[in-house]
């Protein structure tokens, strides 16, 4: 028995595009799911509690799509599921950085890597 619930897939769902002011167009093209990607992952060191953490990035701007996946790291590279929690609460993209807020609840300091994808179109 799996410990994750149970996914109902949805097949009605559909992609939506949205302008440069986040409003609803119908239908996505093909053309908006195209442009350029960029990944990095970094090692910010042992943490615990929470933080507002700075990467400096040239390609980042404003309009920046950045998806991040933080996790405990492992010893030799990867990341792992131990018992720590870590939540990311926010991204915010600016010119030439992109700021996250951690949380890692455990009681000591433990590895925090932190894996970056960026979109521009």
């Amino acid at each position: 028995m799996s410990q994750f619930p149970a996914v109902q897939e949805n097949q009605d769902a559909k992609v939506e595009e949205v302008d440069q002011f986040g409003m609803s167009q119908e239908g996505a093209s093909p053309e908006a799911f195209f442009g350029n990607g960029y990944r990095y992952r970094h090692d910010w060191g042992d943490r615990n509690g929470q933080h507002i953490l700075n990467l400096n990035w040239g390609i980042i701007t404003p309009n920046s799509l950045v998806f991040v996946a933080i996790g405990e790291g492992a010893s030799g590279g990867g990341k792992f599921i131990g018992n720590a929690r870590y939540t990311l609460h926010n991204v915010a993209p600016n010119n030439g950085v992109v700021s996250i807020w951690v949380n890692i609840k455990w009681g000591t300091p433990i590895q925090l890597s932190v894996d970056y994808f960026v979109f521009n179109l």
